[in-house]
């Protein structure tokens, strides 16, 4: 996340108070509207550092989310099955609300933003295969389309989950996902 080589604690601690800094600004004014100054000034420090840790605005949201992402596939690793991997997902969504929320409010604005949604797939693209490998399936050809297609019904659906306001737990709304992108459809409609 850094340009810094070798951060210390607090090079980190002055990292995450700029990304706070900044989805909290980005909740009240919008992306296009936060200012360098604005988010010294909200983080309490000085232009210097900020541009010692980042190049701009943009660096600063992208690499933020893809800590985000990293952290999360990180926590992925120390599960085991499908669903724990998409309920940790909703968990951590629903413990950082205004984080996602903030990143939601941006897609599309900010450069390097269909770059990170690749990113997301490639990060996906290991845990289908896994899952696939469990069932004996080998992974089709077209697994790159295949991610793509579930991280955006992943994104959409935690999207619209936020917005309403979490209507749903956690484990409610990972339920539905799962089955959903399982067995589509069809897998809702009570047999009678």
């Amino acid at each position: 996340m850094a340009r810094l080589e070798n951060l210390t604690e607090r090079g980190y601690e002055t990292q995450k108070q700029l990304g706070n800094a900044l989805m909290e600004l980005i909740i009240e004014k919008g992306y296009e509207k936060v200012s360098i100054k604005d988010l010294t000034e909200r983080a309490g420090i000085d232009r210097t550092t900020f541009y010692l840790h980042f190049k701009d605005k943009d660096d600063l949201f992208t690499k933020s989310q893809i800590a985000t992402i990293n952290e999360l596939v990180e926590l992925r690793r120390t599960e085991a099955g499908p669903k724990p991997g998409v309920l940790l997902v909703f968990r951590h969504m629903s413990q950082n609300a205004k984080l996602y929320q903030a990143i939601f409010r941006t897609s599309g604005l900010v450069p390097g933003s269909a770059s990170l949604e690749q990113y997301i797939a490639n990060s996906i693209m290991p845990l289908l295969e896994s899952e696939l490998s469990r069932f004996g399936v080998s992974p089709p050809l077209h697994m790159p389309a295949i991610a793509s297609y579930i991280s955006g019904a992943l994104r959409s659906l935690a999207r619209w989950w936020l917005e309403a306001g979490m209507p749903q737990s956690p484990e409610e709304i990972s339920e539905l996902f799962i089955r959903l992108t399982t067995k589509g459809l069809l897998s809702l409609v009570e047999t009678r």
